[in-house]
């Protein structure tokens, strides 16, 4: 079974989205702060990180810059943040995709899918 982290500090959004994903076979875990997120990925060792931008403590963009010091696993960041100026920056943190909030779960499930296959 595959891994998923979602660090998001919106438990109204990690609850339904853990059901989910558990109700897709896959393992969730989740984190609500940025600054204890980087410990987790390197504990966790998670097949792929759903990062929110918006965390207490550390950036979601901090966060993934300091994840990609040290590994290369596939990340969907989640934002509400349609900005050209946001998305340019997104992807020179080598994320694998951006979803917006709001969003469907069917086209996060499907997300997730392409970007594991990609990246296995």
């Amino acid at each position: 079974m595959n891994h998923i982290l979602i660090i998001e500090d919106d438990i109204e959004i990690i609850k339904p989205l853990t059901l989910l994903l558990e109700a897709k076979d896959f393992v969730v875990s989740s984190c609500e702060r940025g600054d204890l997120a980087v410990g987790l990925v390197k504990e966790n060792l998670p097949d792929i990180v759903l990062l929110d931008l918006s965390l207490p403590y550390l950036s979601g963009a901090e966060v993934c810059k300091q994840i990609r010091i040290f590994s290369d696993l596939p990340i969907i960041i989640i934002t509400a943040n349609k900005s050209t100026k946001s998305v340019i920056e997104l992807y020179s943190l080598d994320i694998d995709d951006i979803l917006y909030k709001p969003f469907s779960i069917k086209e996060l499930y499907l997300r997730i899918n392409s970007v594991m296959k990609r990246c296995m």
